[in-house]
């Protein structure tokens, strides 16, 4: 595993790794590198929007502590044998992955540089450490007063230095709080009260952490209920991925999934940033047409958010199949098609928001109740006769998919 750097295109060679339900990817990138390609900003990244470019939030700053940084400083300039054996860990945003090139368990991460702007006040685009920055902050001054002090014995050392990464691509500020603090856990326990303060987050409600556990509790369940035999519609299909989507079967990302729930909660995404610290009483105003899971939000009513759509995609799995009986949405059933695409994923959720108002108005998010509307659009055609989709995998594809969906359901 190495990395390695051509006119504006660094390739960083990693080997994925697969633990439970989350993938990722392990290299090394040598220390004059990676100080190109991050930056300790005070500004922290929470999200990313449809391009996989940044997004902020003013309100969360995460600033590292003068006292760790220069201790790491002076071990690194003093100590002959210092070394960094532990993984950092890095969230890299999409946009700046030009392609990636796999083969078997190896991957060779191409970076863009040209789209990499450390020095930008309003809008900086690098690679987000999340867990390690007090070692890139160390290293970043050691290197700095080594230059200043003509040692190019030392500063040779260090700029070669190799630093081992995790990537993780478009890693939500919740996930990646949950990871610091998993990792920080033993055997010097953290405390919460640290992690949130690290990540600028709190430990009050919040929709991020409700759409998080959400996302986390379905894609964790194995069947639909506990006197049913039958796979829950989430199972091991929420996952982080090391890689953009791609592929005859990619999963649903988790960042994408937790993005469509904040939408049902606030109107979008850079919204939900400012709603982030509200108390729930303030979500029983505001809102719009598509924000269905709003007022269970404001009433302290997560089970219902949740509820509602185990029920409804259990009611998607059962309703969508092929001639044989098998179903569109389980891709170890049918062969590929939309809905086991993110475009088939976020159309039905368009469905949903069209369906929830007679819901609401039948008090009622039983499978059996969904299973009757979406049945008016159970023979929607999917592949054609050489099982290629008829929908684009795309936006444009995603916004047929739905409107197809929709007019089915809905047509007199």
């Amino acid at each position: 595993m190495a990395s390695q750097q051509s006119n504006s295109i660094l390739t960083i060679d990693c080997q994925r790794v697969h633990q439970n339900n989350v993938d990722f990817v392990i290299g090394k990138i040598k220390a004059s590198l990676l100080l190109n390609l991050s930056t300790v900003n005070h500004r922290i990244i929470v999200d990313y929007d449809n391009n996989g470019m940044p997004l902020y939030n003013k309100q969360i700053q995460r600033k590292p502590s003068p006292i760790r940084v220069d201790s790491i400083k002076e071990y690194l300039l003093k100590d002959e044998y210092a070394c960094f054996p532990s993984n950092i860990l890095v969230s890299v945003p999409s946009a700046l992955i030009l392609n990636e090139i796999e083969d078997g368990n190896n991957i060779s991460l191409n970076i863009d540089l040209s789209k990499v702007n450390i020095s930008s006040e309003e809008a900086p685009v690098y690679l987000q450490i999340f867990d390690g920055q007090h070692r890139f902050k160390g290293m970043q001054e050691a290197i700095k007063e080594s230059f200043n002090n003509g040692d190019t014995e030392t500063l040779e050392k260090l700029n070669n230095f190799e630093f081992v990464v995790s990537f993780f691509i478009d890693a939500p500020i919740e996930y990646q709080a949950m990871i610091f603090s998993t990792i920080n856990r033993t055997p010097v326990k953290v405390s919460q009260d640290l992690v949130f303060d690290l990540f600028g987050l709190t430990q009050k409600d919040s929709p991020q952490k409700t759409s998080l556990a959400i996302a986390l509790q379905l894609n964790g369940l194995k069947y639909t209920d506990s006197k049913s035999a039958e796979i829950a519609p989430f199972y091991k299909r929420i996952r982080l991925l090391a890689k953009k989507d791609k592929g005859d079967f990619s999963p649903i990302s988790q960042g994408m999934f937790i993005k469509s729930i904040l939408t049902l909660i606030s109107p979008n995404i850079k919204l939900s940033e400012e709603e982030r610290n509200y108390e729930r009483s303030y979500f029983t105003n505001g809102g719009s047409g598509r924000t269905i899971f709003r007022s269970f939000y404001a009433t302290n009513k997560d089970n219902l958010i949740y509820l509602t759509l185990l029920n409804y995609f259990t009611a998607v799995k059962r309703v969508f199949k092929d001639k044989n009986g098998k179903s569109w949405w389980e891709p170890s059933e049918t062969p590929d098609n939309p809905l086991q695409r993110t475009i088939g994923y976020l159309a039905l959720i368009d469905l949903l928001v069209k369906i929830f108002p007679a819901s609401l108005e039948n008090k009622n998010i039983s499978t059996s109740f969904f299973e009757n509307h979406l049945s008016r659009a159970k023979n929607i055609t999917l592949l054609n006769n050489n099982n290629e989709s008829l929908y684009a995998y795309s936006s444009v594809g995603k916004t047929k998919l739905s409107e197809d969906l929709i007019n089915l359901v809905f047509s007199e």
